[in-house]
Formats: C-alpha cells, sequence, structure tokens
C-alpha cells in the first residue's frame, strides 16, 4: 500500500467516524439533501460519497485573465507562482511595523504586475487599514481590476459581499454564464483544524462554486498544536477538512474547478506559533503534491515563506527552501511567494524583491537541460583548441551571451567598502518595476468601470476610497 493511500484511508476513517464540523445552516441543508448524514452540525462521510463527488472536479483547468497572455493552466504539470497573501501588517527596511493602507496594496499590486514570475495579481496582499472589513474585499477587488489585467486573486469576505464582486465581474466578463464558462477569479478557503469548517469560508466557498469560480481548500494546522505532533497525521486530518469542502462544492455546481491544498507546518513549541518556514512544512506540501495526483486534483502549496522579522541570512534561506521544495515538487500554484514575513504576519516592499530573484533563480535553476547538436557546440570547442582562441571572442558567445543568468539585485563585484550595494540595488529594482507599470498600465472600460464601481458600492463602501483607489 502507497503511503498517499494509507493517508488517504486514514482520512477516509476521520470522515466516516469523526466527522467534519460545518458550521453554515445553508451548507449543511445541501449536504443532507445529497445523501450526507448530520449530526449536532456534525457531517459524516462514506468514503463512496467522498469520491463520487471530487471527482466531478477536473484534473486541470484554465484561469482566465481579461488580457489572454496572463491565462494560466492549474493542475497537471503547470506550476504557477502567486504573491504574498494574508498580511495585516507592513515590515520596513529598518525593522519598524506598521499597519497596511491602501497605498500599500496598490504599490504591491503594481509591482506584482510588472513581475514576469506572474500571471495572477490581488488578493489579501497587505489588509488596508483604512477600510472597513466588512468592505475590504470589494475594495481590494475594484483595485485589482482597475489597475491590473492578470487572472484574479480575490480576498474573501461576507456573503452579501462576495455576491456583489460576482455581481461586478460578470458586468466585467459578459455576464454569469460566461464567468461560469470561464473562471476568471480563484478565491483560499481555510479550513479550522482539527476538522471544522467555519460560516464565513463556507459562504464564500458556496458564492464562488455558484458561479464556478475555482476554490482552494486549504488546511494549516500546525503539528503538535492544532494538528497532530506527525507529519502523516495531520496530513490525513487536514486532507479530510479539505475533501469535505471540495464535496460540498461540487455538490452546488458539479465541475467546478477545487484545489487541493496543504500549508500545515511546525509549531514554534517555545512560543506556540505558526513555523511556515519550517522543513516539515516543505516536506507535506510535497505530500499535497502527491495527494493531488492521488485524488486527480491540482494543489496548493506555499513559497517564498519565512519566520524571520528583518531582511537577513533566515529570510534568505528559509524563503529559498520553502519556494524551492514547493517548485521542485510541482505545486501547481505556490501562494505567498513573493513579499511574506514574519510567518505570514507581515508584507515587505524590500523581501518581495527578493523573493523575485529567489523565484527567478529557482525556476533558472531547473530549467531542462537543453541537449541537442547546436548546444553541444563541438566545431566550436574543437576550434578553439585547435587554434589557441577564446571564447570569449567565439561567434556562440557573442551572438548568446544574454542567455546566462543575470540577477536584478545584489552584485557579483561588491566593492568591501561599499556594504549598502544590496539595499540600494533593492531600492533601484523597486524604482524600476513601478516605472514598468506606469509605462504599460492596463485600462478598464470607462463605462464598465463605473457601472462595476456602482455595484460594489452597494455593499457600502465609500466614496472616498473608490476615489482613492483611482487616483493611487
Amino acid at each position: 500500500m502507497s503511503k498517499e493511500q494509507m493517508i488517504h484511508e486514514a482520512a477516509m476513517e476521520l470522515m466516516r467516524e469523526a466527522g467534519v464540523a460545518v458550521h453554515n445552516d445553508k451548507a449543511i441543508e445541501i449536504l443532507e439533501a445529497n445523501g450526507i448524514r448530520v449530526e449536532d452540525q456534525r457531517a459524516y462521510f462514506t468514503e463512496e460519497q467522498v469520491m463520487e463527488w471530487v471527482k466531478k472536479a477536473p484534473e486541470e483547468f484554465t484561469l482566465y485573465a481579461r488580457n489572454p497572455k496572463y491565462d494560466m493552466i492549474i493542475g497537471g504539470e503547470h506550476v504557477n507562482p502567486a504573491p504574498v497573501y494574508g498580511c495585516a501588517f507592513i515590515d520596513e527596511w529598518d525593522g519598524t511595523r506598521r499597519t497596511g493602507t491602501l497605498e500599500d496594496y496598490m504599490k504591491c499590486l503594481k509591482m506584482v504586475y510588472a513581475s514576469e514570475n506572474y500571471d495572477i495579481d490581488g488578493g489579501i496582499m497587505i489588509q488596508p487599514a483604512e477600510v472597513n472589513p466588512e468592505q475590504s474585499a470589494a475594495a481590494m477587488f475594484y483595485a485589482t481590476v482597475t489597475h491590473s489585467d492578470k487572472a484574479i486573486m480575490l480576498a474573501t469576505g461576507y456573503r452579501t459581499e462576495m455576491e456583489k464582486v460576482m455581481e461586478a465581474a460578470a458586468e466585467i466578463f459578459g455576464g454569469k454564464d460566461a464567468l461560469i464558462e470561464k473562471p476568471r477569479m480563484i478565491a483560499l478557503i481555510n479550513t479550522v483544524s482539527p476538522l471544522e469548517l467555519d460560516e464565513r469560508m463556507l459562504d464564500n466557498l458556496m458564492v464562488l462554486a455558484e458561479h464556478g469560480q475555482p476554490v482552494i481548500l486549504c488546511p494549516a494546522a500546525m503539528l503538535g498544536a492544532t494538528g497532530s505532533i506527525t507529519m502523516a497525521g495531520t496530513l490525513a486530518m487536514g486532507l479530510a477538512e479539505s475533501l469535505a469542502g471540495i464535496v460540498l462544492a461540487e455538490m452546488i455546481r458539479p465541475g467546478t474547478p477545487a484545489v487541493l491544498g496543504v500549508q500545515s507546518t511546525a509549531a514554534d513549541m517555545q512560543g506556540l506559533t505558526f513555523a511556515c518556514a519550517a522543513p516539515e512544512g516543505a516536506k507535506m506540501q510535497g505530500y499535497g503534491r502527491s495527494l493531488g495526483k492521488f485524488y486527480g486534483l491540482p494543489c496548493r502549496g506555499g513559497g517564498s515563506q519565512t519566520d524571520a522579522t528583518a531582511i537577513n541570512a533566515q529570510a534568505g534561506y528559509e524563503s529559498m527552501l520553502t519556494f524551492f521544495s514547493a517548485y521542485s515538487h510541482g505545486v501547481n500554484l505556490i501562494m505567498e511567494a513573493g513579499g511574506v514575513m514574519n510567518s505570514v504576519n507581515s508584507t515587505s516592499f524590500e523581501k518581495m524583491v527578493v523573493d523575485f530573484e529567489i523565484i527567478r533563480q529557482v525556476k533558472k535553476a531547473l530549467a531542462p537541460l537543453e541537449v541537442n547538436e547546436e548546444t553541444l557546440n563541438v566545431e566550436e570547442i574543437k576550434e578553439v583548441v585547435e587554434e589557441g582562441g577564446s571564447f570569449l571572442t567565439m561567434d556562440s558567445t557573442l551572438d548568446n551571451y544574454d542567455i546566462l543568468y543575470n540577477p536584478y539585485i545584489g552584485s557579483r563585484n561588491a566593492k568591501l567598502d561599499h556594504p549598502e550595494y544590496f539595499k540600494e540595488s533593492i531600492d533601484a529594482e523597486i524604482e524600476r518595476l513601478l516605472d514598468e507599470y506606469d509605462d504599460n498600465k492596463p485600462e478598464l472600460d470607462p463605462e464598465v468601470q463605473a457601472k462595476v464601481r456602482s455595484i460594489l458600492a452597494e455593499t457600502g463602501l465609500a466614496a472616498e476610497i473608490f476615489d482613492k483607489i483611482e487616483s493611487l
């Protein structure tokens, strides 16, 4: 029996005998209507029921962007980085911390848009403190669709707010049926460990599934705290949580794209904190990829994560570990890959640029080696040997010198008396990205934008927030 089969069977036992708490009356109605036994808000699933519904989700799907060059396939052998998500604070280079603002959010949007690493933009890249939490998902959506034409990561919100976001998206993309036919947005639905699904997340899941938009079901348990101390046990428990949500999504609209997530990791037992960059987390997300294949589902993991509170050696080695792990395992959607600090508590613009470099390096290092007559270059090698020349002056070098990796930050020739070179290179890269954005900023049809603004205003989002987003 494979390890994946053993984890599956443990998850099925948990779903059958322990059940999954479902804190949402509407979700319970749907489950019961489809034959799931529910007692005291706990749903109990048989293996046959789980597999019947999970098999209705596609093995891969396309998330369509307003600009078709950013259409992205999620699933199969495709690997897609996605930027920072879920942070409330901004960490400055000097170690100070402050709450995030709309201006910070817009800066994140623009930097991600200008980076060639991503086909997706948006989500909770930084929680803007000046926006009421009950309208913040609508504000972030409006910012994303007015300042980016990449595929859309959604922030999750409240039910009525998300319904208005769907209505606004239908206005942009040709109506609800067109939105279902060509999904444009994806959102993260976190589970609650151990073995619970909460009301607000389920509201989001049900609205998204009704409109055919992809959902990511993802546990984030801590080994020995909110999950078993053993990785296998926590994987089985998180799998049970995720599959329960996926089953519900398929009951609402069979064929709804669903992504199996793994973001569980170790707990730091000295402070009972979320050790997001621990080796255990890197190992478990690799099994997330294997389990995705087992169920025929795309998978989600994390990358470029760190528990460090400053950009230092710890931030560097942890970010490289987590992104390299996710990319080399073939995780289909690598969230939090760009800007995360302090165990996903804060965002750093300088760290975003460092992570952009890590992503470029890992992609280059893991790209398949091309071996053919041209790349073997035997004739030029013989010519250099026979004539005593130099490769520097050969045609292949002069024609192809730009195929060698060129870093955007740091230096290979730094002077010992100039210790600030690293920060200066980061600042220069931030400025380059923002200039690149200004030179290529996307546009949304003004008439459509006005309709979108009108729809989202029904959430209660203040006019000054719309005005500020438009002015930044």
